[in-house]
């Protein structure tokens, strides 16, 4: 637990993260848009917009700001009920989410098409996005994210490795026991998890991790990531009615190579016709954060072929 003086230091430490430490300017700006979804937006050019996963929020993508930056203008976003974004009013289920995400961004760009990358939760949350409102969306991108409903059938018991890579997906969707077993305790859950889906030894960043464990420590947090899980069954069924029209967009698939790998491709095929993709060489779950290098530029690569 941190004293109110670490805190102090940490949120210091995580303005200036923020901002040009040149000019003690702010360099992306935090808004708040239509249903109190809380934006990162930052840069000039055609809009980009970036989803996090759980347990993360917005500074998921902090290190590829500045590259994507030089091309785009980026929202990043809190996905409603996590980081600072407000909880949805009619369920977690991803259909429902996308929707109040997508309705927040089209009130911020008007009629502006735009491309969209979601990781992990916000890879579930991207594809029911794309899927609803396509001739929005330039291009999408999922990295790393088992997206309901188009998962390989498992045998139980699950082999350790199996079982180490998604025991969250039974854990989180439990009813009550999640929170009865976490609560006080987020810091140490988060701290495993994070050393679990990395492939180094503390392989998130400090002022990251520091971020993502504040947030989901608050009263509720915790919970409302849960919800997602729980309402996982539910998007599953949503995705397989969205899949019986495939996308025809371009779609980037992207996976760490000991995590998914280039099995993300496989998974996207199941929704989409113009798919290409790869691994990122190592790199576990967490791509925008242990590999921000190698994301950035496969990331541009594609984005900038499917510009026009």
């Amino acid at each position: 637990m941190l004293l109110p003086i670490d805190f102090a230091i940490h949120v210091v430490f995580h303005a200036l993260a923020l901002a040009d430490v040149n000019t003690m300017i702010p360099k992306w700006q935090t808004r708040t848009l239509l249903h109190g979804i809380r934006a990162i937006v930052g840069g000039q050019g055609p809009p980009l917009v970036l989803v996090p996963g759980w347990p993360q929020t917005a500074e998921a993508f902090s290190d590829i700001f500045e590259p994507l930056s030089k091309h785009y203008q980026f929202f990043a976003l809190d996905p409603p009920g996590l980081g600072d974004s407000l909880p949805p009013a009619n369920g977690y289920d991803t259909a429902n989410v996308s929707k109040i995400m997508a309705e927040a961004i089209h009130d911020a760009l008007q009629e502006k098409q735009y491309h969209l990358v979601g990781h992990d939760v916000g890879g579930w949350i991207s594809y029911p996005w794309a899927a609803q409102y396509q001739s929005r969306i330039k291009s999408l991108s999922i990295l790393d994210a088992a997206v309901p409903g188009f998962q390989a059938p498992f045998q139980f018991p699950l082999s350790r490795q199996t079982n180490l890579r998604l025991w969250q997906f039974s854990f989180n969707a439990l009813p009550e026991l999640p929170e009865i077993l976490t609560t006080g305790r987020e810091r140490e859950l988060m701290t495993w998890f994070f050393n679990l889906k990395t492939v180094h030894p503390d392989g998130l960043p400090k002022d990251q991790s520091e971020r993502y464990i504040q947030a989901y420590s608050r009263p509720g947090a915790m919970s409302r990531g849960f919800e997602y899980y729980r309402a996982f069954e539910t998007s599953s069924k949503q995705n397989l009615e969205f899949a019986k029209t495939p996308l025809d967009i371009p779609v980037l698939a992207l996976g760490g190579a000991s995590s998914v790998g280039s099995g993300m491709i496989q998974l996207v095929q199941n929704f989409a016709t113009n798919v290409s993709g790869s691994a990122i060489d190592d790199c576990g779950h967490f791509l925008p954060e242990e590999q921000p290098s190698a994301v950035a530029q496969k990331l541009l690569e594609f984005l900038d072929a499917n510009q026009e």
